[in-house]
């Protein structure tokens, strides 16, 4: 399985880097420091030493590896380009564990060749550094044969798809048969690559733990609805789907991996068995260390106010206690709204906690304070500022090392500002979910206590008979 993407570098660049040794060979006049630069640190990003194992995985289409950048330069040199857009960086990246350096970087060539190697320079190098291997392209963004420009369009994004996934084919290699089409959402990217659950990854968990606990698709169902979810096995479908509370539509299962497939699915829960599985009727318990405290923590004064609400909102959303394993299949599905806001609720709450905020006044008044701070570090910043212009030596160093605390500190108090902008916007939101949480719980307790009671009395019917007829 090979995914594949590119798009175009122009000429500007956070973190420039030191480009070729003699740039007035290749030298274009209509070119700025900023586009060498841009092109030169997109190779250097490719050709990375400790990420191609010392470059041995690096390949020019078209162009030598060690001159490419000039030779990419001359090339514009010779047919007067002068758009903004130097180059475009692409790759494509294969599913863990699939294939080998060796063979990831001859596809990745062979792809180089199909796709530009008619007309474009390229740099094809092979990434080694992260568990799914990649290819990177650096393609220059004019022809050296004819001087016209690469275009990143639909139909060449959809063609590069294609050539890859022939090659893939070629190679033994899976391939997506049920591409989504569209670009996972950055917001989404960024939260699963930094381990927050997700709507998809919560789905996962409960799909999950229904297969396991189920012998038929009917037990399937029964335990998805006990987690707050739907599942839809209409035969006029050629996709079953899964809609939880609160969504606003469904999502086919097969968009959740591989193994969520309407075949997969029956295949897992076939693999169940009836058999009665045996084991101990005790584990050994481990030993529990007991500490005595004196006193007594009858007079102990509860925490209320904001701290109290976002510690309890926190305790729900399995935040806290520290090291705890939630289950997020089994939450509210209000909870599990907020489960990609888990880090601005902590932080939220680390503020309220640290400056002991109860109440809406006290954040208003702590917000001010702040306010009033940044307001007056500005005013010394542009002091600074007119003094950096005239000192010199020792004196301007100076001067530029406050700038640099008075800017620290000022990003620091911007986070805070937000920080209680959140707590102002998002408290009253918190404590309706709370309530209808325990609304919900119980009523769901009062079920379960008239279904206890129903069977309580269904096991004692007749029972009069039967002692009278002993």
């Amino acid at each position: 399985m090979a995914v594949c993407e590119i798009w175009d570098v122009k000429g500007r660049l956070d973190h420039p880097i030191d480009y070729a040794e003699n740039p007035e060979k290749t030298a274009n006049p209509k070119y700025t420091d900023a586009d060498l630069q841009a092109m030169g640190d997109v190779m250097k990003y490719a050709t990375n030493g400790d990420k191609t194992e010392r470059q041995f995985f690096v390949t020019g289409v078209n162009c030598d590896p060690a001159t490419a950048r000039d030779e990419m330069m001359i090339a514009k040199a010779q047919w007067n380009d002068q758009s903004e857009i130097v180059c475009y960086h692409g790759f494509q990246s294969f599913k863990a564990g699939e294939v080998t350096p060796e063979q990831a970087h001859e596809v990745g060539v062979k792809l180089a060749e199909k796709m530009w190697g008619g007309r474009f320079q390229v740099i094809v190098a092979t990434h080694l550094n992260t568990e799914c291997l990649h290819n990177h392209f650096v393609v220059n963004s004019v022809s050296y044969v004819d001087g016209k420009h690469y275009h990143d369009n639909k139909k060449n994004l959809r063609l590069l798809r294609q050539r890859s996934d022939e090659l893939c084919r070629e190679y033994s290699l899976s391939v997506i048969e049920h591409p989504s089409g569209r670009k996972k959402p950055y917001v989404l990217y960024q939260a699963e690559k930094n381990g927050l659950p997700t709507r998809d990854s919560v789905a996962r968990q409960a799909v999950d733990e229904a297969i396991s606990k189920s012998f038929t698709l009917k037990d399937f169902d029964r335990q998805l609805a006990e987690m707050g979810y739907c599942i839809n096995f209409d035969p006029n479908r050629k996709y079953w789907t899964i809609i939880g509370k609160g969504w606003q539509r469904p999502k086919r299962l097969y968009k959740l991996g591989d193994d969520y497939t309407n075949e997969r699915i029956t295949e897992r829960i076939r693999e169940n068995s009836y058999a009665v599985k045996f084991q101990s009727f005790s584990k050994e318990q481990p030993q529990v260390r007991v500490i005595k405290v004196k006193g007594t923590l009858k007079a102990t004064k509860k925490i209320g106010g904001l701290r109290g609400l976002y510690l309890h909102y926190c305790y729900k959303l399995g935040i806290l206690p520290k090291k705890k394993q939630q289950n997020y299949a089994r939450l509210h599905y209000l909870l599990k709204d907020d489960l990609m806001k888990m880090d601005a609720i902590t932080n939220e709450a680390r503020l309220l906690c640290r400056c002991h905020i109860d109440t809406a006044e006290q954040l208003l008044s702590y917000k001010d304070s702040l306010e009033s701070e940044m307001q007056e570090l500005t005013e010394q910043r542009k002091g600074l500022y007119s003094q950096s212009r005239k000192s010199v030596g020792e004196e301007k160093e100076a001067v530029k090392a406050r700038l640099s605390e008075i800017t620290e500190r000022m990003e620091t108090l911007r986070k805070e500002v937000r920080l209680c902008d959140g707590v102002l916007a998002r408290s009253d939101t918190l404590k309706e979910k709370l309530q209808t949480i325990r609304a919900d719980e119980k009523e769901q307790k009062g079920k379960e206590l008239m279904k206890h009671e129903h069977r309580r009395r269904s096991g004692r019917a007749n029972r009069k008979d039967e002692l009278g007829g002993i």
